[in-house]
C-alpha cells in the first residue's frame, strides 16, 4: 500500500518517474534514474528486501498514476504510462526471464531488479513506441535493445557462405550500478562502488593514462549477470575476472564507454567488509575500494581504451610488465595519502605480506581460489554421480555451482545414463524421448554459451584466443568435453 504521507522528496520522485513513463520516447534521462533509485533505495533502507522493493514499485505505480491524473492537468491523459507499466512488469521482464532461463537461472529478483536495470527496461519499452497494444512487437523490440552485452567471445571467420555470429541467448543486459549523471545505485554494493569511483577520479593522471582509463569517459559501470565459470578458457585471459571494457559499447570516436565487472570479484571484496569484525568498517571499505580500483585499472590495461589500442604485435608477455608497473604506482600513491593508525597497520601488513594492501588483495585471491576449487569439486562429483545413475544426488551437487555449463552438462550426463539403461532394457520409445531431450539441451547449451560452439572448433582449430597475438592462444578444454559427450551419445558403452 502507498505511504499515506510521503515526503516531499518522495512525491517529487514519483512525479518524475511517472512523468518519464508518460511523456518520454525512451531517451535516457538521469533525473528518471535518480528518482527511481531514490524510491527503491528509501524502501530498502527502511528494511525492504531488494526483491520486495521491485514488487512494491509494480504495485504502487498504477495507484500513484491515478493520484497524479486526478490532481494535475498535465496528467489528464495517462494512456502511455499505464501501458508502459503493464508492459514492463507483465510482458518484458517475464520475457527476459524466459529468454535467459538457462543463463540467468541463478539470479534472484533481488539481484536482477536493481533500480538502474529497471530504468533500462523502461527505456527499452518506451523506445519501441506506440501503438501500445502491440505487446509482442514491443516485447521483442525491448529484448533486442536490452540484450546488448556479449563480453569477450572470439568469433570464428569461416570461408563459407554461412555467416558465423554469436547466438541471441548469449547476449545479456549488464546490471548497471553507476550511470553518469545519475550516480551510484542503491543496494548492497553502493558504498564500495562510490568509494572506488572517488579513488579513480583522484588518481594521478599519469597512472590513468598508462592504464588507458579516463573516468570522464565512464558512462556506465555495470555487473555481468552471468555466473562466473572458472572452467571457461576466457578466465585464463589476464584479469578477466576483474572486469573489462565492453567492446560493443563505443562512442563516435571509437572509445569504450561502459565497464563491466564480474560479480564474483565484487562480492569477494565486499565480503571482507561485512565479515571482518576487529577492524573499523571505514578502513575496510577504503581497502576494498582501493583493491577494486586497482583491479579495474589492470583490466582496463588489458583491454586498452578502444578496439584499436592493441594490435596483433602486442603480446601478453610485453603487456603484463607495463600493467604491473602502473598497478604498483597506483597502490604506492594511495599508500602515501594515508596517515595515523590506519597507515601504520597497512605498513605492517605490507611488510609481512610483501605487497601494499596485502590483506585485502590476498583475501580476494583466496576467495577466487576457493570458489574455483569448490566449483571443480562439486562439478566432478556431480558428473560421477550422473554417470552412476544417481540423478538427484548429481543435481544436488551441481546446484551449488551457479555456472550454467556445469548444470547443463550434468543434466545431459543424467539423461545419457538413463538412455543407456533404457537401451539395455529394450525400452526404445523411452530411449528416443530421452535422446530428444538431450538434443534440445545440447542446442540450448550451445546457444547460450554453456557449451562450445562447434563452428568455433572448426574456425579456431580447437584453440581459444586470449589476445590478438597468435601466440596467445590456448587449447580450448571445452572441445574435449563436447567430443566426449558426443562419443557417449553415439556409442553404447
Amino acid at each position: 500500500m502507498a505511504d499515506s504521507k510521503p515526503t516531499i522528496a518522495q512525491a517529487d520522485a514519483w512525479q518524475e518517474v511517472l512523468g518519464y513513463l508518460n511523456f518520454s520516447s525512451g531517451a535516457p534521462d538521469p533525473r528518471f534514474l535518480r528518482s527511481l533509485n531514490r524510491l527503491l533505495g528509501d524502501w530498502e533502507a527502511a528494511g525492504a528486501a531488494p526483491g520486495e522493493s521491485a514488487e512494491r514499485l509494480r504495485r504502487e505505480l498504477p495507484e500513484r498514476l491515478k493520484g497524479l491524473a486526478a490532481r494535475l492537468p498535465a496528467f489528464a491523459d495517462v494512456e502511455q504510462a499505464r501501458a508502459a507499466i503493464g508492459l514492463i512488469f507483465e510482458s518484458v521482464l517475464p520475457a527476459y526471464r524466459r529468454h535467459h532461463a538457462d543463463l540467468l537461472f541463478h539470479l534472484s529478483d533481488g539481484e536482477l531488479l536493481r533500480p538502474f536495470f529497471l530504468a533500462r527496461v523502461a527505456e527499452a519499452v518506451l523506445t519501441a513506441g506506440p501503438p501500445w497494444d502491440e505487446t509482442e512487437r514491443i516485447t521483442a523490440a525491448a529484448l533486442a535493445r536490452l540484450n546488448d552485452f556479449l563480453g569477450y567471445r572470439p568469433v570464428a571467420v569461416l570461408h563459407t557462405a554461412q555467416k558465423i555470429e554469436p547466438y541471441p541467448h548469449e547476449r545479456v543486459r549488464p546490471i548497471p550500478w553507476y550511470v553518469a549523471g545519475a550516480g551510484v545505485a542503491a543496494g548492497r554494493y553502493h558504498d564500495v562502488i562510490s568509494r572506488t569511483l572517488d579513488l579513480l577520479r583522484e588518481t594521478d593522471p599519469a597512472v590513468l593514462e598508462a592504464a588507458w582509463f579516463d573516468p570522464a569517459l565512464l558512462d556506465e559501470l555495470a555487473v555481468d549477470p552471468r555466473a562466473y565459470d572458472f572452467n571457461h578458457p576466457a578466465n585464463k585471459r589476464p584479469n578477466y575476472h576483474f572486469g573489462q571494457w565492453d567492446p560493443q559499447h563505443l562512442d563516435n570516436q571509437g572509445r569504450y564507454r561502459r565497464f563491466v565487472l564480474q560479480q564474483v570479484t565484487l562480492e569477494a571484496l565486499w565480503q571482507r567488509v561485512e565479515t571482518v569484525q576487529d577492524l573499523p568498517r571505514e578502513e575496510l571499505l577504503f581497502e576494498a575500494a582501493a583493491v577494486l580500483a586497482g583491479t579495474i585499472l589492470m583490466a582496463s590495461g588489458t583491454c586498452g581504451s578502444s578496439p584499436e589500442a592493441h594490435d596483433s604485435t602486442t603480446t601478453l608477455g610485453t603487456l603484463l610488465p607495463h600493467i604491473a608497473a602502473y598497478r604498483d604506482a597506483f597502490y604506492k600513491q594511495l599508500f602515501a595519502r594515508l596517515s595515523g593508525p590506519h597507515r601504520q597497520r597497512l605498513e605492517a601488513e605490507a611488510t609481512a605480506l610483501h605487497q601494499p594492501f596485502g590483506a585485502a588483495r590476498q583475501h580476494l585471491n583466496s576467495q577466487l581460489a576457493r570458489r574455483r576449487a569448490l566449483q571443480l569439486q562439486h562439478v566432478q562429483l556431480a558428473l560421477l554421480l550422473a554417470r552412476l545413475g544417481f540423478d538427484e544426488a548429481a543435481l544436488r551437487q551441481v546446484r551449488v555451482v551457479p555456472a550454467v555449463s556445469a548444470r547443463m552438462t550434468c543434466q545431459i550426463d543424467c539423461l545419457l545414463t538413463a538412455t543407456h539403461r533404457a537401451a539395455d532394457k529394450n525400452q526404445l520409445n523411452e530411449g528416443l524421448e530421452l535422446l530428444a531431450q538431450i538434443e534440445e539441451l545440447l542446442q540450448r547449451g550451445i546457444q547460450c554459451g554453456a557449451i562450445v560452439d562447434p563452428w568455433n572448433i572448426l574456425g579456431f582449430g580447437g584453440q581459444f584466443s586470449l589476445f590478438p597475438a597468435v601466440e596467445n592462444s590456448i587449447p580450448d578444454p571445452r572441445v574435449d568435453d563436447l567430443l566426449d559427450l558426443m562419443e557417449r551419445l553415439f556409442m553404447k558403452k
